[in-house]
């Protein structure tokens, strides 16, 4: 009988001490976290209010009440080959789908219709961006609802400035540009992975934008150089270690839901294989040799999760996070990122010792696209601001620099950084007078300025192996694209 006393209390001792011991690893790495400085709380990292926000209200009511352009969003910027874009704006007929049942259509009708809807808001909602007091709360619920506000804000003010370029209405394009870059950046104080992932969205909207803008020559210095400061001033890579503490200072949250139930786990990790009773038996009916795994996997290896594992799972998560974050801090190491993933540069400790049902690789498997997201949109920040630099310049010389050392300091502080190997963008006048301006790309390798696309990705600006920054289009160029068009669509009937 003693035997059977000691082998029980063994058992119930061996968990709960295994448990201690997890809580205790998990508890002495926090405290030594924030012996460090560091902020592990959502409170200490929510940004403060810079503005009492009074046009907040009034900016998301009318922004809400646009009407959507659809089909007739003029496609800004488009590639028609690698490195040659459509300037929109100066289409007679602006060709593109409206019904995938019918050739493409010009656009220009439908987009004027859409914005005579759209004026009278359009207009005093960018009476409230100039004013400014438009402060976008910070919602650690990451429950976001005036993401589609501002998402048909910022298209709406596209819109019309694409369509006053269109017109020669300099004013009203000047005025829809500048929106334009405000509001791209409404949200990008806002520390949350998802915030960030927005604003990086809406940059790329207004870079198209900002390039039609530049496809015309009818711009003062004074209104540039009002460009310019918006895009020097885009600063993600700053806000990247402050969103990756934040998304650290969320987790707890998102292990407690897990460790409170099976289904609370599965909400987070849907690929973890963690499913009820009616679910396991249903499986077993249609495949019945899977059913034991997921019951192992539901039960025994769940409750294990659970009551143990998931402590030190959860300091695997800040660990992780922390050295991201220390990556994050340091130029040097960030664009290393572009050629390694997460798990070899991020996470620490030997993959193999991690438990099956690991939770923290469900909650940090896209902060490696995260990263790179970030540092390809600071670069375009980075090269649109050196663009609108270079046509400041050659307003005042007429003609571009054959150096971008020449741009200082009269147009640039210095030397503007390719974010995707820490080197400088690269520039080059070209023997007519136009000039190549270019990033290593996301592989951090100089191509020599080729924007062609890997084979698995599209013709965009955004994809290309170096990113060019894209020369308009001739007439010629866009009487071949229009033709070569027609060709394939009159194969596909």
């Amino acid at each position: 009988m003693a035997v059977v006393s000691l082998v029980v209390a063994i058992l119930v001792l061996i968990p709960f001490s295994l448990r201690w011991q997890a809580q205790w690893q998990l508890d002495a790495y926090r405290k030594k976290l924030i012996a460090a400085g560091e902020k592990l709380t959502v409170e200490e990292l929510a940004p403060k209010r810079t503005t009492q926000g009074t046009n907040t209200a009034a900016f998301l009511r009318l922004a809400s009440s646009l009407r959507d352009s659809g089909w007739y969003q003029p496609d800004a910027m488009h590639s028609i080959k690698p490195g040659v874009a459509r300037v929109a704006w100066r289409e007679e007929r602006l060709m593109q789908e409206v019904d995938l049942t019918k050739p493409d259509t010009n656009i220009w009708p439908g987009l004027m219709g859409v914005f005579r809807t759209n004026e009278a808001p359009l207009d005093e909602l960018q009476q409230l961006v100039d004013e400014g007091n438009i402060e976008m709360g910070f919602n650690d619920t990451q429950n976001n609802l005036h993401f589609t506000s501002l998402r048909k804000a910022i298209l709406g003010i596209v819109s019309e400035a694409i369509l006053a370029l269109h017109q020669g209405e300099m004013r009203q394009a000047f005025r829809a540009v500048t929106s334009c870059g405000d509001v791209s950046q409404l949200i990008a104080r806002n520390p949350s992975m998802i915030d960030q992932a927005v604003t990086y969205s809406f940059l790329s909207v207004a870079t198209t934008t900002y390039w039609e803008a530049l496809q015309t020559s009818g711009w003062t210095d004074s209104q540039l150089s009002r460009w310019q400061q918006q895009w020097e001033q885009v600063n993600v890579l700053g806000a990247l270690d402050s969103t990756l503490a934040m998304e650290r200072a969320l987790a707890p949250r998102q292990y407690q839901l897990a460790r409170a139930s099976r289904q609370g786990y599965e909400n987070i990790n849907s690929g973890a294989g963690v499913k009820d009773f009616a679910e396991i038996w249903n499986d077993f009916l249609e495949r019945a040799r899977s059913a034991p795994g997921e019951l192992l996997q539901s039960y025994p290896r769940y409750w294990g999760w659970s009551w143990i594992w998931s402590f030190s799972d959860e300091q695997q998560y800040l660990e992780t996070m922390q050295n991201l974050i220390e990556t994050a801090r340091d130029a040097r190491m960030r664009s290393r990122m572009l050629s390694q993933s997460t798990d070899q540069n991020g996470r620490t400790g030997d993959p193999k010792a991690m438990h099956n049902l690991d939770l923290s690789a469900g909650l940090s498997h896209n902060y490696d696209r995260f990263f790179k997201n970030a540092i390809r949109t600071q670069t375009v920040a980075n090269m649109v601001a050196t663009a609108i630099a270079l046509e400041r310049f050659r307003l005042a010389h007429h003609a571009y620099p054959d150096d971008l050392a020449k741009l200082i300091p009269e147009f640039i502080k210095a030397l503007p950084v390719d974010c995707m190997d820490g080197r400088n963008l690269r520039y080059r006048l070209n023997p007519d007078s136009s000039y190549l301006l270019y990033s290593a790309g996301e592989d951090g390798v100089d191509d020599g300025g080729d924007a062609t696309p890997p084979k698995d990705r599209s013709l965009s600006f955004f994809l290309g192996r170096d990113l060019v920054w894209p020369r308009a289009a001739t007439a010629e160029e866009m009487q071949g694209y229009e033709a070569e068009k027609s060709l394939k669509a009159a194969k596909h009937k």
